[in-house]
Formats: C-alpha cells, structure tokens, sequence
C-alpha cells in the first residue's frame, strides 16, 4: 500500500514539474517596460551575431532589447533611428537581400502609411520607402509573390482595402495593379495551400456580415478568389490567422482565431483544394475571444503545437497529441497568462533548443517567458539563406525526413495580430536519432536537398544549386471552348533560365486515363498540334513543361482539352509533291464517307482505292481534279473497321491507313 502511494506521489510531483514548463524572467533579463497598453514585439537577430533580438512598442514608447548572450538583454532605442516611430504592427524582412532584416512598420498614427525601414548593417535603420494611395494601415506583412528573389508586401487599411506593392529593387515598392483585386481588408497570413510552389494569401476580416477571404496565387501574376471552393468561409469576426501542418501529412491547415464569436475555427486542409472544419472533433474551439494565434512544436515531440490568446479568457496551449486532437495544458504549463496578448513572437533566444515566447499587450506591456521544459527530446534549428532567392527565405519551405515521418515549416514574413516568429524554423524530432533528409522549396522554384543531418544543432544553410526556369501560364485553347478541327494550335507564356540564361525548350503533353503523347521539344510559345481520336475524351487534359536544360517547370494551369471527334472537319495528309497536295480528310461514322480536300497544281485525273488488311480492293475510282483546291467525297461500303486508302496520280503514289 505504502509503495503504491510512493508511486502515485512521484507520478503527481513528475507531472508538477515537468508542467511549470515557463518561467517568467522578464525582470532578470534587464527588459524595463513601464507597463501600458500594448500592441506588438518580434524577435529576429539586427546584428547577424547570431542572438535573437527583440524590437517593439506600446503606446508610451517603443523598445529594442539587443541580446547580450547571457541571458540578458540591452535597450538600444536610442540609437536605432526608430525611437519615434509609434509602432502598430511589424513584419522581418530583408528587402533588398544585403543579408540584414529590414522593418515593414505599420503605425499607430492616423492617415500613415505603412513604411519600410532598412538595417543599416546592424547599426540603426532609416526609413526608405512609403507607399502613396494607402493611409491608416493596420498591418502589413512580407510575401514573394512572384519568386523573383525579392520580398514584396501586402497592406490592409483601416477602411479594409487590402493590396500588394511589388519590390523593384532596393526596397522600392509598386502597387501590383495587375493580380486583380482583394475584396476584403484585414489581417493576412500566406502560405501555399495547395503545395503548387507560390504562396497564397489568406485575409481575415473582423466583420460578421462579411467572410474572411482565400486568395490563390497564380504563377506570381494574378490572384483567384477560391474561398467558397475551398470552404473558407467564416463570419466570425477574425482578428489573426496562422498556418500549420497539424498531422505531418504535407499539407497545411489553417487556424482562424476570431473576436466576440463563439468560437475560433481549424480548417483541415484535405490536400485537393478544399478544407475541413474539424474544430470540435479537434479540440480547439477557444472562447471566441480572441487576439492571436500560432503554430509551433512547444515540447519537440514532432508535432506542432497551437497557442492562442485572448482578450479576456486566458491563453491556451493546445499540445498536439498526434492522433487529429489536442489538449491544453495552459496552465500546467505557467502560460495561462498573461491575458490580452496581441504581439506574440516565439524564438530560441538562449540558444538551449527549445523555443521561449515574448508577448506584449494591454496593461502589462511585455513578458518574456522561458521555456524549461526537460523532456531530452531531440530538436533541429534551421535558417536557411538565399542566394538567388530572397536573402530571408520569406516563403520556402523545408521538408524534414526522420524516423519514419515528415514534417514542413514555412517561413512567413508576417503572422497573428501584429507579430511575427523568428525566421529559423524550429523542429522537434521526438527521439530521433538523426534526421535522415531535407528538401528545401525555393519560392523560386529550386530545390536543394540534404541527407545525414545530426540532431540537437543550429544549422544554416545556404542556397545552391540551379534555379529552374521562370513559371509561366497557358494561354489556349482554354478549358471553355470545344476544339473540332483536326489541327489545334496551342499558346502559353515564355519561359526563361533566369540564373544561366540557357534557352528553353517546350514539352506539351496530352493525356487521358488511359493514353498520353508527349510533343517536343518545341523552342516557339505558339504550335499547331495534331489532334487524334483518343483525345475526344472527357477526362483529355494538357500542361506545358518548360526546361533549361537542367530543370524544369510546369505550366501554372492543367486545362481541360475538349476536342469533337466526331465533328472534326478536317484531318490533315503529311505528303505533297510538286504537282498535288492531299491537304485534308475526314471520316464520317455514320455515314460511312471520306471527305478529301486536296490543292493541284494542274487538271489531271487521280485514282482512289480502298483495301481492306488483307490486301482485298473494296472499291475503286477515278476522281478528276480541277487546278486549284477542290473537295471530293467517297464512299466507304465496308464494315472493316481499318481501310487503306491508295492515291494515284501521274505524278505520285499515297497510302494512308484509316481507322472508321
């Protein structure tokens, strides 16, 4: 009896203490902010000397702790060049890849718009760049939209207009008045939803009379609203969104926290476009009281976590429990508060492998709190840095291979309420070993891979490789139209090797179910492609691969191929001579009739025959033919399913095998 106390004591004091997994030591750690109302704080390293700083503001001043690597942190406000800037929200990014992060600062002040500070090689920030025709913008955060190595960005104002400003070059910007337009305002979260290389854009509104909305980014050139397709709509009042693979099956779901609602909102995404509501059955729903939310594995056990906090609920940390739930252990876990967190930024200041969290908001400025949970599971800390690609990585993604599973980071350039997380993407690898592969996603489209990583280190790696060529999208025929001539001509976008300049060839392939041909190379954006039967197929669709030598690209779109057969009009006859043309035919199943279409240079005579496999004439007769195009008609009274078609004239001999 006694020992079964013992055991039952020792399992609740484990429990105790593996539980208080945060501690406070904000005070400790030199940060000194008179508490007040609070909106934002973000980590990420101004210095490249390889410690996590953290730069903010509340409504009485704005802050920048420098890490001193012991600990300890060291206000330097005063000579970064940001002091009076009266910050609301804040995106990391470096946008003009001189490898420092550079600032995109919304601002509390009203009719500003958002502006774009450069580090100054780690020695203060000066503002560069500010954008005309948007004011009162309340968040703005960093994308590549079109993977062309630099970071653009994306703003939302007070009055819900939402738009992109496309980096010329030196962080400068211009309002991409080309992708179409965002009918909504808010706060917005990119990702790519459906893995198809570029990243989306997901807005949330804080209306309950209008839905949050799913834009998909096409090629880097335009937006497509697919809310309702994907089954995004939600009406709940959302003030900040994240995207995280909450199962490690390769796709990301998508969390919605929401506002004076009655709940926040998980969307799975199912990986063919649409999404789930899965919140319930998950175990996630929140208070619907939200002021922002995050992914991120808490206890390195390899699945993401989610934490949420509140305006007047406390905050949740819903650890991920591998099977499609999830439960809090808030306040096991000494982070039930503080409440009314609207800057929430997670990073491994200490460098000891787990991540801590600073949150900022209302009444008590900023709290940093360790994380002290001793699990001995094993970790990887990854900071990726392009080359041809955006200095920052904004928008690639890592795939991690160990121990039987997989899992994807992102990098985001913006995410929740006001904040942002530290640019290294954190893995928890259980007890693994090692980590067995990763491949790295580009926004480019490069990929790079590695194999035998050794665990529980920080480790940057360096873009390498080839960078394939530029995407590109199909012009026609499109997937509205139905094609009946035999000759079709196909149309895309041109291509090109942006690193090596190599000239690229052209692939189209056609396919049903059940037959593909693949046509090329071809180096012109316009051909004319020979129809067959087969493609008279519901199911016949066709992409373009563009290659340059090293690697390739798919077209953005897979269209839809509608060919008639059996209104064809025309097929055309390879073989001319200098005196006749057989330019064309056509069979009608009904009928039974081969309609020729044929060009002769002069008046002369020309005899038609029809055999069947085994050599047995059918039919046999003599056609004249006037100079010029003219058309002829015979008839076909067999019921073999092959013929052969023989055509005599003084000048030549032609043999087609017809298949009725």
């Amino acid at each position: 009896m006694k020992k079964n106390l013992f055991i039952l004591l020792f399992l609740y004091l484990h429990v105790i203490v593996t539980g208080q997994s945060f501690t406070d030591i904000s005070s400790q750690s030199g940060i000194q902010i008179v508490p007040a109302m609070g909106d934002l704080v973000v980590w990420f390293d101004h210095n490249n000397d390889g410690w996590l700083d953290f730069f903010g503001g509340t409504e009485n001043e704005t802050f920048f702790y420098e890490n001193n690597g012991d600990g300890t942190f060291t206000n330097i406000i005063v000579s970064s060049g940001l002091n009076d800037i009266f910050p609301r929200a804040v995106a990391v990014g470096d946008c003009d890849n001189d490898g420092f992060d550079d600032l995109l600062i919304s601002s509390f002040y009203m009719n500003e718009p958002p502006k774009v500070y450069k580090n100054l090689n780690g020695q203060g920030f000066e503002e560069v760049f500010s954008p005309t025709g948007i004011s009162n913008s309340h968040r703005a955060i960093w994308i590549d939209f079109n993977g062309d190595g630099l970071i653009d960005f994306i703003t939302s104002d007070m009055a819900d207009r939402t738009k992109l400003f496309i980096n010329k070059g030196n962080c400068q910007f211009e309002e991409a008045t080309h992708i179409g337009e965002f009918n909504a305002g808010g706060t917005a979260a990119v990702a790519d939803f459906d893995n198809d290389g570029v990243q989306d854009i997901y807005v949330g509104i804080k209306n309950t009379s209008k839905t949050s909305r799913l834009y998909k980014n096409i090629a880097g050139q335009a937006i497509q609203d697919v809310t309702y397709k994907a089954g995004l709509s939600d009406f709940r009042n959302t003030v900040a969104a994240a995207w995280g693979d909450m199962d490690n099956d390769g796709f990301l779901e998508l969390y919605v926290a929401n506002i004076g609602s009655n709940r926040n909102s998980l969307y799975y995404n199912k990986g063919n476009g649409s999404f789930e509501d899965i919140t319930l059955s998950a175990g996630v729903s929140d208070a619907g009281d939200a002021r922002t939310c995050v992914w991120q594995d808490i206890n390195n056990d390899g699945w993401i976590d989610l934490f949420t906090t509140n305006h007047t609920a406390t905050n949740k940390l819903f650890i991920n429990n591998g099977d499609g739930t999830f439960t809090n252990i808030a306040p096991e876990a000494n982070i039930s508060g503080p409440t009314d967190g609207f800057g929430v930024s997670w990073g491994d200041f200490d460098k000891d492998g787990d991540l801590d969290v600073l949150i900022s908001g209302h009444s008590f400025s900023v709290v940093l709190l360790r994380n002290d949970l001793d699990n001995e599971n094993a970790y990887l800390n990854l900071t990726l840095k392009g080359v041809f690609d955006n200095r920052s990585a904004i928008g690639a993604r890592a795939t991690l291979f160990s121990n039987g599973t997989m899992q994807i980071r992102e990098i985001n350039g913006g995410r929740g309420a006001t904040g942002q997380d530290a640019h290294a993407m954190h893995f928890g690898l259980g007890q693994a070993a090692k980590v067995d592969s990763i491949i790295i996603s580009w926004p480019s489209g490069a990929v790079q891979k590695l194999y035998d990583i050794a665990i529980n280190q920080f480790l940057t790696i360096e873009q390498e490789g080839n960078i394939p060529p530029t995407r590109f999208r199909l012009a026609y025929p499109n997937s509205d139209s139905v094609y009946q001539t035999s000759e079709i001509d196909f149309a895309w976008q041109q291509s090109f090797d942006p690193d090596q300049g190599n000239p690229i060839s052209y692939y189209v392939t056609i396919h049903t179910p059940e037959q593909d041909t693949v046509i090329g190379p071809l180096t012109d954006t316009l051909n004319t492609i020979q129809m067959t039967k087969w493609m008279n197929n519901d199911s016949c669709f066709w992409y373009v691969t563009a290659h340059d030598g090293t690697d390739f690209t798919y077209s953005a779109e897979v269209n839809q191929l509608h060919y008639d057969y059996q209104t064809s009009v025309l097929k055309p006859i390879k073989g001319s001579d200098e005196d006749l043309t057989i330019r064309y035919y056509h069979i009608d199943p009904t009928s039974g009739t081969i309609r020729l279409e044929i060009s002769s240079v002069t008046h002369q005579q020309l005899q038609c025959s029809l055999f069947d496999l085994s050599g047995r004439l059918i039919r046999q007769e003599v056609v004249d033919l006037p100079q010029g195009n003219s058309s002829h008609q015979l008839i076909i009274d067999s019921t073999d399913k092959i013929i052969i078609l023989h055509l005599q004239t003084t000048s030549g001999n032609y043999s087609l095998k017809l298949i009725k």
